[in-house]
């Protein structure tokens, strides 16, 4: 499991968890707080959950390549994707000697609060794309690679507790000792950790809205909070990515965009347009479409002004076995836009762990559903989720984009004359989500079934009525902690085996 010595991740990405539990070593709580969040947004964004950008409608595989079973055929086995598992507690035995390091000394109490909320973070990820995982004996040295599984709610329940007392930490604390730049997120502004911890707070209550602790247990949750209480910004990592050499580049951009000497980046040319989002987007008189893919038969590398021609972007079908839908035909991907100046966004750009439009569409579902959560209404949030969006990815004159966007006379745009507002927010948060983390958009479908249309492969033979739920564990864990393994999990139950939260 996650004990062994195993290191780096699947795709292009900083090689800072090359560490061995079993013969822990110490350092300055500044210094493992830098590389633990470098490692997570390469966990993120390095290319682990390139799969699920694939699964929910927004990349697809180029046609210069032979298809590949395991993406278009699903036949995925615990080989595959292991990074999503493996580096993932990788990375949690780094916040976990960060915690042992820095203690209970209160004036360490930032460093703490922080690891806390990033244990959370990162564990609350695995339970969303496996289940019931190791947790409370995760982090303990165990010479005979035995660790129990624990029940997800459970663990659900314990991330809860967790980051509310992180925040509390902060709080109580005012006089800690600030990690400054150390802090590659926030810099040391304690308050928009809290906010970080609360707004994942709410996406772990969020989750649990059709099966879990109950609407009554989440009101109780939610009591006396406000909009201010959450994320207004985005939650990036940034270490100092730069071009000076691959190791330093933004971790999405060097998988999808490009490597530092400006060539294709390690999935570039793998990865195309996917015809369902594109569609989506032109239907809807979308202009973030030409934010987040690049003009037919252009490279993303090359796509330094901003074309918004919407049809001049084409899409291939998830699956597709048509051999002539080269990638001078498929739209590349640009996944993160451009800046408030029009020029692309760079190897410098910072890595998203949470965007702030996923913070603002989380409020807007949570006050749609009646919670009660004080400063605004849905419509104002889900308006500015939306702008967010359109801000975030470089959009021309992006507030009044928006604006004119929501304002249409379409069901799943104009939040005001929609007929099913849960629906509508749900699926502009897929929209705003796309390329960021599908992580979110895989969890809101397997929620709530949302986009509804959200097709299969289209490859000759599928049968399958709907993607996998989960995905398998990894060959570290079938083959060396089998004993707790549950049943199925190597990959035979992925279409039968459902995430807690799921109804």
């Amino acid at each position: 499991m996650m004990l062994t010595s195993i290191v780096g991740c699947q795709k292009g990405t900083f090689d800072v968890n090359n560490v061995n539990p079993n013969s822990p070593t110490s350092a300055p709580a500044k210094y493992s707080l830098s590389s633990s969040l470098a490692a997570t947004a390469a966990l993120v964004q390095g290319g682990n959950s390139d799969v699920l950008n694939n699964w929910m409608g927004y990349w697809t595989q180029s046609g210069g390549f032979t298809p590949s079973t395991t993406y278009v055929i699903y036949q995925i086995t615990s080989s595959n994707y292991t990074g999503n598992f493996d580096n993932a507690y990788l990375n949690l035995s780094n916040y976990n000697l960060l915690l042992k390091t820095v203690g209970t000394d209160a004036t360490q109490a930032n460093y703490r609060a922080i690891g806390m909320i990033m244990e959370a973070y990162v564990y609350q990820r695995i339970v969303d794309l496996y289940n019931s995982v190791p947790y409370s004996q995760a982090l303990s040295a165990n010479a005979a690679f035995s660790y129990k599984y624990d029940d997800p709610q459970t663990i659900y329940n314990a991330l809860v507790a967790k980051v509310d007392s992180a925040a509390t930490i902060i709080t109580a604390n005012p006089s800690a000792a600030s990690p400054g730049n150390y802090d590659v997120v926030f810099a040391g502004d304690m308050t928009k950790w809290k906010q970080f911890a609360k707004t994942l707070k709410l996406k772990l209550l969020m989750r649990q809205t059709q099966k879990g602790i109950g609407s009554a247990a989440v009101a109780t949750a939610l009591s006396g909070s406000t909009t201010a209480d959450y994320l207004s910004v985005d939650a990036a990592v940034n270490p100092g990515y730069s071009n000076a050499a691959d190791n330093q580049l933004n971790p999405f951009y060097l998988n999808i965009i490009a490597n530092a000497q400006g060539a294709n980046g390690t999935n570039t040319t793998y990865y195309r347009a996917n015809s369902y989002a594109v569609t989506f987007y032109q239907a809807h008189n979308d202009a973030r479409v030409n934010y987040i893919y690049a003009p037919s038969g252009t490279d993303a590398v090359k796509y330094t002004t901003i074309n918004t021609d919407r049809s001049a972007v084409k899409g291939r079908a998830y699956g597709s076995t048509n051999g002539l839908e080269s990638n001078t035909i498929i739209s590349a991907i640009l996944g993160t836009g451009f800046t408030s100046a029009g020029a692309p966004k760079g190897p410098s750009q910072g890595a998203i762990l949470l965007p702030a439009s996923e913070s603002l569409f989380l409020i807007a579902e949570a006050l749609q559903r009646g919670y009660n959560i004080s400063g605004a209404t849905a419509a104002v949030e889900y308006q500015a989720a939306v702008t967010e969006s359109f801000k975030f990815l470089g959009v021309i004159n992006y507030a009044t984009a928006a604006t004119t966007y929501t304002a249409q006379a379409d069901d799943l745009t104009n939040y005001t004359v929609s007929t099913n507002k849960l629906n509508t927010i749900i699926t502009q948060k897929w929209a705003a989500m796309n390329t960021i983390d599908p992580l979110e958009s895989y969890s809101d479908w397997r929620r709530l079934g949302i986009p509804t249309n959200l097709p299969v492969s289209a490859y000759p033979g599928i049968t399958v009525s709907h993607i996998p739920w989960r995905l398998p564990y990894p060959v570290n864990e079938t083959s060396l902690n089998s004993a707790n393994v549950p049943a199925g999990g190597g990959g035979s139950d992925l279409f039968t085996s459902k995430i807690f939260w799921m109804p």
